[in-house]
Order: structure tokens, then C-alpha cells, then sequence
């Protein structure tokens, strides 16, 4: 399977759409001072799906992280994504999100974390 390009979301337009999929953990490691959030989205726009990925220690934003079925705004969602991927809806699938999901999932004493 070939990568798909990853556009930074400091230039690009905020996405806009309904929460396909998601999968949101919190870590922790008694030798970090903070824990880690990781969520990661499949979000149905109008041009096809994106897949995003949010990571961060801030806690005040871990019980406003949203869930499946939400309808986001990135640009009033108040945390920005580290990676976004587009993805046609045509070419969107289960093995595509699971794929998204082993790379760029990410915690205390996990692969990548």
C-alpha cells in the first residue's frame, strides 16, 4: 500500500465533517510528568475522508476530545492535528483506517510512544 501524503495543518484548510471512526486513548508513565492523549479520527467531509491525528498533555482538552458521530469543525475545535491524510471516499475502508491507526498510534511504553 502506498503512504499517503500527510498535510500540515498549519497551512491547510481546518476540516470540517462527521466523526466516521475514532479512537481516543490516554496514557500514562510514572516517569512523565503528564499524561498523553492520543486520538485519532476518520472525518467525512464533502471531498472524501480525512484521517487526523491529535496527540497532547494538556488535560484541560482530554474530556472535550470528541467521539465517533461528532460533527467537528477543526478551525472552533480548540486542539489542532498533528497529521491529516485525504482519503476518497471510494478508497476509504476498514483496512485503510486499521493501517492509519498501527502507524500513527502512540502512548507511554507503546511502539512509537
Amino acid at each position: 500500500m502506498s503512504s499517503m501524503p500527510t498535510v500540515p495543518s498549519a497551512f491547510a484548510e481546518p476540516i470540517r465533517g462527521r466523526v466516521i471512526e475514532a479512537e481516543v486513548k490516554i496514557s500514562s508513565d510514572p516517569t512523565e510528568p503528564l499524561p498523553l492523549a492520543c486520538a485519532l479520527y476518520a472525518i467525512e467531509g464533502q471531498q472524501g475522508v480525512w484521517l487526523c491525528a491529535y496527540y497532547g498533555a494538556n488535560r484541560s482538552v482530554f474530556d472535550c476530545l470528541p467521539q465517533k458521530d461528532a460533527v467537528v469543525d477543526e478551525g472552533k475545535l480548540g486542539i489542532a492535528f498533528y497529521s491529516r491524510e485525504f482519503v476518497s471516499k471510494e478508497q476509504f475502508k476498514t483496512e485503510v483506517w486499521q493501517e492509519f491507526k498501527k502507524r500513527r498510534f502512540m502512548s507511554y511504553g507503546a511502539p512509537g510512544g
